[in-house]
């Protein structure tokens, strides 16, 4: 595993796909940005980034033979999902607490295509496995976030 990292919470997506973290409750890792006693400049940031990572995160994935090792450093920050607002009644809403982990890790993996192998379709499957096992979406709800989020990251090139 990663420099023997113990695996404390497994994940399985679909295709075998397997998401192993350092972490037992990773989502205990991931809180909201604190808006009080900032300036101008920092709170416009974390209006547009509110969710930060307060420790490490190693993350596994294992996909198709092959074994992907990346760790998101304490400090990172996100915007959550990029639902747009007709979306909100069928999928939720941006900053829902559902894909708060989805999104951190999706996000991340966005920014730091090489990490996976620049795979796209790694990226949307990681992310809809993580909506399940976290989330707990529904069947429907994932088919649609999965499609939705496969076709925008065709449209925009990746």
């Amino acid at each position: 595993m990663f420099n023997d990292m113990p695996s404390c919470c497994t994940v399985e997506g679909r295709k075998g796909l397997k998401i192993y973290f350092n972490k037992a409750n990773p989502e205990f890792y991931l809180q909201d940005k604190f808006l009080k006693n900032l300036d101008d400049d920092e709170l416009k940031k974390a209006l547009k980034k509110p969710f930060v990572v307060i420790a490490d995160l190693s993350i596994i994935v294992e996909f198709r033979g092959k074994t992907y090792q990346f760790t998101i450093p304490k400090g990172y920050d996100w915007n959550g999902a990029n639902v747009p607002p007709f979306a909100w009644v069928i999928i939720g809403q941006q900053k829902e607490p559902r894909f708060k982990l989805a999104s951190c890790v999706h996000d991340f993996l966005c920014e730091h295509k090489s990490v996976i192998g620049n795979n796209r379709y790694l990226s949307t499957l990681i992310f809809e496995a993580l909506c399940e096992y976290f989330g707990r979406f529904n069947a429907f709800k994932r088919w649609a976030m999965f499609h939705s989020v496969d076709n925008w990251q065709k449209l925009c090139g990746w």
